[in-house]
């Protein structure tokens, strides 16, 4: 049986994957409804070599409105932990689903 390929409306990202090449990527994709109801793209922020990532789950209305992830409520509540535990979150790589 012959495999169909399959089409997706993905922008493809080519030669070394960057943080820069996907954060492009992900602004112009269709590949999902997500697009249509958002007003732009929440891409994950932080050092690329960071030793930590924390995810959380899909962008919020705050996440949207900003375009930066984690803040909102849950933000501001890692903001809180993260100062307690003494971790920079400049230091960090935030992003959500």
């Amino acid at each position: 049986m012959a495999h169909e390929e399959l089409h997706l409306p993905v922008p493809a990202v080519r030669g070394e994957l960057t943080l820069e090449k996907l954060r492009a990527a992900a602004a112009s994709c269709t590949a999902c409804p997500l697009y249509k109801r958002g007003t732009q793209t929440v891409f994950g922020e932080g050092l690329d070599t960071a030793r930590a990532v924390f995810v959380g789950e899909q962008p919020g209305d705050a996440e949207d409105k900003v375009g930066r992830p984690f803040v909102g409520p849950a933000g501001k509540l890692l903001d809180r932990a993260l100062e307690e535990a003494g971790i920079d979150r400049k230091l960090v790589y935030v992003t959500n689903v």
